[in-house]
């Protein structure tokens, strides 16, 4: 390029911009409102979030949505939360279960996952999606029929007190599910025991994983 066509150039950038000797010169593609731009990121930059249903056939077929969705037994109008939701694998089936009357709220501490999670769930008016801090639940008192715990457990720094702290969050007659790889069971059984709750129910149907229903046990 010459002396002359650099001058050029300049004066013509605030026009916007100028052409190249190579042919034009390409203006910015406009932004994506941050929403948007949240639900077209990849999703492999981000792990320990879960993931999408229908996105790996894998992934779907080891989880078996379908199956855990009914064996939480939920009806229209109930309050559920899901711990640690990261991109909301479960949602969408928890939004259809407790109907336009009920409420899913999904909590998580990762911003780029919960970016997603609103992006996602946007038409979902019974959807909530909220931040909360590692090592607290942020769950408002005798709130939720189930409280919902997916391959999350073994984040927690301290599992029995984790537990402790979800009591409160309970109804009276409400249920913390958890579900995760088998080999992850004992650990979580012995630290719900210690937490003061007892095993109600347990759905043995998934390939790989265990889904456990948990009650305050009626002695505490």
């Amino acid at each position: 390029m010459t002396l002359s066509r650099v001058w050029m150039c300049v004066v013509m950038l605030a026009a916007g911009g100028c052409r190249s000797e190579g042919g034009e010169g390409k203006r910015p593609e406009p932004a994506l409102p941050p929403a948007e731009a949240a639900a077209k990121a990849p999703p492999s930059e981000l792990h320990g979030v879960g993931g999408v249903e229908g996105e790996r056939a894998a992934y779907d077929e080891s989880r078996q949505p379908a199956k855990v969705i009914a064996a939480l037994g939920l009806a229209p109008g109930q309050r559920v939360a899901d711990v640690g939701a990261g991109l909301g694998y479960f949602i969408p089936r928890l939004s259809d279960a407790v109907g336009p009357a009920g409420q899913v709220v999904a909590t998580d501490i990762n911003d780029e996952a919960l970016a997603r999670l609103r992006a996602r769930m946007a038409e979902r008016k019974n959807v909530v999606v909220r931040k909360v801090g590692p090592d607290e639940p942020g769950l408002e008192p005798g709130a939720y029929d189930l409280i919902l715990l997916s391959e999350v457990d073994h984040f927690l720094s301290d599992r029995v007190a984790y537990l402790t702290k979800l009591r409160s969050a309970l109804t009276p007659n409400g249920r913390i599910a958890v579900t995760h790889l088998r080999a992850l069971r004992p650990p979580l059984v012995a630290a719900a025991e210690d937490a003061g709750y007892s095993v109600v129910s347990e759905y043995e149907g998934l390939p790989n994983h265990y889904l456990l229903l948990l009650q305050p046990s009626s002695s505490r």
